[in-house]
């Protein structure tokens, strides 16, 4: 049986490794979660009976033992940020602004892009928005291979913004997955208000 051990982390981790755990199973497979904090328990246990899981518990010495059973296989349409918000001040007022879908133009630019996704949701600080204009929107379409982590960036209350006429130029509306599409006003609103503005 798979286990996610969530010990020690605090809302939303659990969540999102919950989430990223069922991903990993099949169907009608079992999956067993540990949790410490009872306030986490909660909110992963929601979110799997919200999803029509089935899922039992049991708790020893302040731990929290979950087994639950795959009954769902699609699970990208789920926000995992209605089941916990992060503490504001964990969010700082600067903002990442991506033009282009990577960091550099070559195959060392891909690798770079995937571990600069990976990592900004470790830092101590977040940043209060990702901006996404001009050939930057690819990084939130389906294909993306850094769209799940501006989910789980979103779920830890990051604002992912994609540049409405950018959306519409390209035609690519319905591909998008993560974030939400803005306007000129709003993004450079967004800029404006920005103490610093990140371009990787």
């Amino acid at each position: 049986m798979k286990e996610v051990d969530a010990r020690g982390r605090s809302c939303p981790e659990p969540l999102i490794m919950t989430r990223k755990g069922l991903t990993g199973i099949g169907l009608n497979e079992k999956m067993r979660v540990l949790i410490d904090n009872e306030t986490s328990k909660i909110n992963v246990e929601r979110f799997l009976k919200d999803n029509g899981m089935e899922v039992t518990f049991t708790e020893k010495d302040g731990v929290f033992e979950l087994t639950v059973i795959k009954s769902k296989e699609d699970m990208t349409s789920t926000k995992v940020e209605e089941y916990c918000v992060l503490p504001t001040e964990r969010i700082g007022n600067y903002s990442f602004v991506f033009k282009t879908s990577r960091v550099a133009d070559d195959e060392l630019g891909e690798i770079l892009t995937a571990g600069f996704f990976g990592t900004i949701g470790e830092l101590d600080l977040l940043p209060r928005k990702i901006i996404l204009y001009h050939k930057g929107i690819d990084l939130a379409l389906d294909d993306s291979p850094v769209v799940n982590n501006l989910k789980d960036l979103e779920a830890m209350g990051v604002e992912v913004v994609l540049c409405g006429t950018c959306v519409d130029h390209y035609e690519v509306k319905e591909r998008v997955a993560a974030g939400k599409i803005s306007n000129a006003y709003d993004i450079l609103t967004a800029l404006a208000e920005a103490d610093h503005l990140v371009y990787p």
